[in-house]
């Protein structure tokens, strides 16, 4: 979906998916690390047994999202309330097709994020594994067009993504817009060394117990990412990250030019 001038701007319900043990968590923690530093409104919710989203309860709202009746009648009611959300991050467990779809059509979710304001993006790590492909083409034959589609190509796997590229499921997303991006190959050590301190990304990466060179290889690591959503202006809409200017901000300018 690309924006022009004219055309109103949805806000996001912006869902992390796909097969287990493919990078969800992490990625859901990079973006909210991206939306942190854009003073973007957010809420972010888990869902599942374990909360990958802990380290960031302290920096906003973190909530849980049971894909049940009442786990929906609860985002709702938090995206109604909160009306100034910008973004809505979720981060769903892996292998959970079955439990989404019925989900979504028990509480007639489209319909209703919808009349909120918001559209939903997936964003869908892949690796190798033939696995991770035809999760994605499960959600994109039951969601087709009624969502956005971010394909991050995990490499911390491997470089190569033979079920994906070249693939049909590949045109398809390309077809309605949907965008691809990598998340870059962090060395094992430095990843190890971060996750184990519970901390969010950009606290982590200043610890003293974390060595200078690793810090860096995290930086960089993570302003790699950054620079591929910033420097994509589809992609950036897409996550909610391409903000219209307000009217104060747009006049302060006029008047800076007078």
């Amino acid at each position: 979906m690309q924006f022009s001038a004219t055309t109103p701007r949805y806000k996001r319900l912006v869902m992390t998916n796909g097969d287990a043990r493919v990078g969800k968590s992490t990625i859901a923690r990079l973006l909210l690390e991206l939306y942190l530093e854009s003073k973007l409104k957010l809420r972010a919710y888990y869902t599942g047994n374990r909360n990958k989203l802990y380290a960031y309860e302290l920096l906003l709202p973190v909530g849980e999202l049971p894909l049940t009746q009442g786990g929906a009648d609860q985002l709702l009611i938090d995206l109604e309330n909160f009306s100034d959300i910008q973004v809505a991050l979720s981060d769903l467990p892996g292998q959970n097709f079955r439990q989404f779809k019925q989900f979504a059509e028990e509480v007639q979710l489209w319909d209703a994020i919808v009349s909120l304001g918001y559209h939903i993006t997936f964003v869908h790590p892949i690796s190798h594994r033939r696995d991770c492909v035809e999760y994605l083409q499960d959600i994109f034959d039951y969601c087709g067009d009624k969502a956005d589609y971010v394909v991050v190509k995990n490499l911390y796997f491997s470089d190569e993504f033979p079920y994906f590229d070249g693939a049909d499921i590949q045109k398809r997303i390309q077809e309605i817009g949907g965008e691809e991006l990598y998340l870059g190959a962090l060395w094992r050590g430095a990843y190890e060394l971060v996750e184990s301190l519970n901390f969010p990304y950009s606290q982590a990466m200043q610890n003293p117990e974390i060595d200078l060179i690793n810090r860096s290889r995290i930086f960089n690591w993570m302003e790699e990412f950054n620079q591929q959503i910033k420097n994509n202006k589809i992609i950036s809409d897409l996550l909610a990250l391409s903000q219209p200017e307000s009217s104060v901000n747009l006049q302060k300018k006029l008047d800076c030019d007078f």
